[in-house]
């Protein structure tokens, strides 16, 4: 037996030993029952709420000024889409129209464009809800 031994059970036999009013255990006790329970409908309808939208990364080869209406209507869908300009290289001034027309589209409709290739004429296209981090 230490020093501190005798010191603690000293303080421990001069402590009187209190008991809770009857009025506090009452508030306790009556607050557990007062706990709402979300019913199972409630749960099921907010999983169905926040469920998320399906999107797709699409692949459209331009040839043509009709491939951009395409471009335009999956931006619009809230889809990424990944553009090949390939086939119009042979043709340097419709290529610079096309790729105007898809810079004033993307910056319509709020979203971003980058080239994804060095060697090859690629560009990705994402709505205003997506960003790309350059």
């Amino acid at each position: 037996m230490g020093l501190f031994d005798s010191i603690k059970k000293k303080d421990e036999k001069s402590r009187p030993i209190r008991k809770p009013p009857a009025s506090v255990k009452k508030e306790v006790s009556s607050s557990r029952h007062d706990i709402d329970v979300v019913p199972l409908e409630e749960d099921v309808l907010a999983k169905e709420i926040v469920k998320p939208q399906i999107r797709y990364l699409r692949k459209v080869v331009v040839t043509s000024y009709s491939d951009l209406e395409r471009i335009s209507e999956e931006l619009q869908n809230g889809n990424i889409i990944l553009v090949d300009l390939g086939p119009l290289e042979v043709k340097p001034e419709v290529l610079e129209k096309v790729a105007e027309q898809l810079k004033g589209m993307v910056s319509a409709l709020g979203g971003q464009a980058a080239k994804v290739c060095k060697n090859e004429i690629k560009l990705i296209l994402v709505p205003s809800d997506i960003k790309i981090a350059k």
